[in-house]
């Protein structure tokens, strides 16, 4: 989003035909043993993990590209991907009596050393229901992260999968406001909050130039109050529990709707900041500026891409030529600074992305390493110690 070239909202849609019909291969020869510490994330916004058999072939794949740690989202603002008490179904997603996909996929993962980080859109709204949570002024295709009631629901969801499975890590996406709120709710919420009148703030605000301190620290307090909430709780239930969130710090956007990523990296309420830049040339001299501003450099990880867009009347969405995704993420190893890489989008992993990867930047296996509030914490999926 916002330095992107492409929104992941827009192609979410996208079916996943290359991954649905894949069959087993014979592994590439590589030692199963690890041999070094790097965290190597990819991330899939699609359903590709959600039936026994897709699992395996999920684990099977991305373990072969090199990959160690996959960050599914298992809440798109439409439903749950797990059996849960607080929301209903993901619609998208067929329910099976007594079968909890989540719970199949770190079953399915800890066979092939790979830690399992659930991935939740937090304000995302994917289809009309919670309606306790939004109303005609919220932004839209959003929950409004200004009523208490919806930060209480989202931080106790999180916490549903965390003190439930025995996940690595959990990550946060839409961690913002999704815009700037015009309804009666919000209005008086600003007023109680700041004394001001939200729509002559947000008038002035969406002026060229437009800043009204007031106003982005409002959204900022909002947004930070749920990721308090979640690290809270999280750290309680396991203390070694890798929190991360997609951002783009820098960019206007996460000003203007709260998401202060580099805050919580530095203050210790996040971990791992991936920073979503999905284009095949990242400003990476800009990127290390932003990087060494930081109390925690080693906080921020660019989050690669493999795919593009091509065609001008119709574009389609196609897998990025593997010898770019492979350099991209040698790029993207050169500027981390110990929490790792990480690559989006599952769906567009294609069988030569794979064995490029495997046979370039990733032909010596990994398991995880994670810096943690400062501290290096190197931890895998079968150490970490969950209390229920």
């Amino acid at each position: 989003m916002g330095m992107t070239n492409i929104s992941r909202r827009s192609f979410f849609k996208i079916a996943s035909v290359l991954t649905a019909s894949r069959f087993f291969t014979p592994a590439p020869s590589y030692s199963q043993t690890p041999v070094q510490e790097e965290s190597r994330a990819i991330f899939d916004e699609g359903l590709n993990w959600t039936s026994k058999a897709a699992a395996e072939i999920v684990c099977d794949r991305i373990r072969r590209a090199g990959f160690n740690v996959f960050v599914p989202c298992v809440w798109h603002g439409r439903g749950t991907a797990w059996p849960s008490s607080l929301a209903p179904w993901d619609h998208k997603l067929a329910y099976i009596p007594g079968f909890d996909p989540l719970d199949n996929l770190i079953q399915t993962a800890k066979g092939y050393d790979i830690e399992v980080h659930p991935w939740f859109t937090i304000a995302r709204r994917d289809r009309d229901f919670l309606p306790q949570y939004y109303d005609k002024g919220t932004p839209s295709e959003s929950f409004d992260v200004h009523r208490e009631s919806f930060r209480e629901f989202i931080s106790k969801l999180v916490l549903e999968v965390i003190q439930r499975y025995p996940v690595a890590g959990v990550n946060l996406d839409y961690i913002r406001t999704g815009g700037l709120c015009s309804g009666s709710f919000c209005a008086d919420d600003y007023h109680r909050h700041t004394g001001r009148n939200l729509l002559r703030d947000t008038a002035q605000q969406l002026l060229p130039g437009g800043h009204v301190a007031e106003l982005l620290a409002w959204q900022e307090q909002t947004v930070t109050d749920i990721v308090r909430r979640i690290a809270t709780g999280a750290r309680k239930t396991n203390k070694s529990i890798v929190i991360s969130v997609d951002a783009v710090p820098g960019h206007k956007l996460d000003e203007s709707e709260g998401r202060n990523s580099v805050m919580w990296a530095d203050t210790g309420l996040i971990d791992v900041i991936y920073m979503m830049h999905y284009e095949p040339a990242p400003d990476w001299h800009r990127l290390k500026a932003l990087q060494a501003k930081m109390k925690r450099p080693e906080a921020m990880v660019v989050l690669c891409g493999n795919y593009e867009r091509v065609g001008s009347l119709n574009p389609v969405t196609v897998p990025r030529e593997s010898s770019l995704v492979s350099t991209l993420i040698e790029q993207g190893r050169n500027f981390q600074k110990g929490n790792g890489i990480g690559l989006y989008l599952y769906s567009m992993l294609s069988d030569e992305q794979i064995t490029h990867l495997r046979n370039t930047v990733f032909t010596i296996a990994a398991k995880p390493r994670w810096l943690r509030m400062g501290k290096a914490l190197p931890q895998s999926s079968r150490e970490i110690q969950v209390q229920h």
